[in-house]
């Protein structure tokens, strides 16, 4: 097999860096990706050039400029994500920001006030609809988990005519690959009269999005999983169910106007995306995150897909290798994903020692990775595995990373 080299390098300013005197060797990239120079440099300018409101607020030359630049951003997401249009990006501070506000907007009724979630979701998802569930407003369940996949047959049994919503990932930040039975799933949710919503946070670094064709009613993903700044991200809601939803969270710029109505008040609430992006807005994140998707976009999907299935099969391959590690799930299934993750057979192995090992044994390196639940505490009670050690890849990784880490791995396993 050859040896992958990354795609970018020089746009990541962190990777030149030292810290304590030893060079990084990141693999961690499914919690964050590093920063891109140029998305943090996007930011930079619009906070020091510009800086001011934008132009739906103000009617000033400078707040016409920022309306324009954060018009610019809107429609840099709507293509990024495949979005019918602009209208249908209501921008965020991430996933979990998107996630909590489209649980609060989405029209609940007494009759269908039921919520399925793949035993696959992040906490981000499944706390908003747990806090519903404990408010009474809503009846919350989990599909059960079967080889590392929704159990698809206990799926079909639990949908109903009371199942409003049902929520899956795309792909896994605990078991690693894609949810291919994503489309299936929403098929089946939509014959049963139920809205989909799909956390693309881990499935966006590494594919196409193309959220108007991909099954879904609704996607959220993050920017900084992007190299984009934090605090970014989007929520893409179809035309259709965007009407439907109720603004939750609201504030300054989400209304036409408030007027005096039998004796009280009425709140004429704008269009679309409007009515759900209350406040001063993140323009210069925004800005960074527009930048992120043209640097991702020049170097194009497919390169970007591609590199990441030769870095999870050669990790896949080398991790194989040792005896006292047992890879999670199978090499033709992590390779659609970016990341793959092990546990340990032995009891004297550790990930936690591990850990500690790889950032502090070498004098001239260290090597950042996960271990734990990684925030997927559904997918880790539903499988009894209670962490893994993660490794987990973006357009910067190489081969040389990965050998270097399977080395130190193998250092590990001998000291013990």
């Amino acid at each position: 097999m050859k040896k992958t080299a990354p795609l970018l390098v020089r746009d990541f300013p962190a990777l030149g860096r030292k810290i304590d005197g030893r060079r990084m060797i990141y693999l961690d990239s499914a919690c964050t990706a590093l920063k891109l120079r140029s998305a943090a440099q996007a930011q930079k300018d619009f906070l020091l050039e510009l800086g001011g409101c934008g132009g739906r607020r103000a009617s000033h030359l400078l707040s016409s400029e920022v309306e324009e630049k954060y018009s610019a951003a809107r429609a840099a997401a709507a293509e990024f994500t495949g979005a019918a249009s602009p209208e249908e990006i209501i921008f965020t501070g991430g996933t979990t920001d998107a996630v909590n506000l489209f649980a609060g907007a989405f029209p609940f009724t007494a009759q269908r006030n039921e919520v399925i979630l793949s035993p696959l979701e992040h906490n981000s998802v499944f706390l908003p609809f747990h806090n519903l569930a404990l408010a009474g407003k809503i009846k919350l369940r989990v599909i059960p988990l079967k080889g590392l996949k929704p159990d698809l047959a206990a799926y079909g049994r639990m949908l109903s005519k009371r199942t409003a919503l049902v929520c899956v990932t795309r792909a896994s930040n605990f078991f690693g690959g894609v949810t291919e039975e994503f489309r299936e799933m929403a098929e089946m949710a939509h014959a049963a009269g139920a809205v989909v919503f799909a956390d693309d946070a881990q499935y966006a670094p590494g594919h196409p999005v193309l959220a108007s064709t991909a099954g879904a009613d609704a996607l959220a993903f993050s920017g900084h999983k992007l190299g984009a700044p934090f605090g970014t991200g989007v929520l893409w809601v179809g035309e259709k169910l965007l009407a439907r939803l109720r603004p939750s969270r609201t504030g300054g710029g989400v209304v036409r106007e408030i007027a005096f109505s039998r004796g009280g008040f009425r709140a004429d609430y704008l269009p679309g995306y409007q009515r759900f992006e209350a406040g001063i807005q993140n323009y210069a994140g925004a800005a960074g995150l527009a930048a992120a998707f043209g640097a991702l976009e020049r170097l194009g999907a497919e390169t970007v897909r591609e590199h990441l299935a030769d870095l999870v099969r050669y990790a896949a391959r080398g991790l194989s290798g040792f005896r006292r590690i047992k890879v999670l799930g199978v090499p033709e299934d992590l390779e659609k994903g970016s990341l793959v993750s092990f546990v340990p057979v032995k009891k004297a192995f550790e990930p936690a020692d591990l850990n500690i090992f790889l950032n502090s044994r070498f004098r001239d390196r260290f090597f950042a990775v996960r271990t734990g639940r990684h925030c997927a505490d559904l997918a880790s009670l539903t499988s009894g595995i209670s962490g893994t050690v993660r490794l987990s890849f973006f357009v910067y990784t190489s081969g040389k990373d990965i050998d270097e880490f399977l080395a130190a791995l193998d250092g590990y396993l001998a000291s013990l």
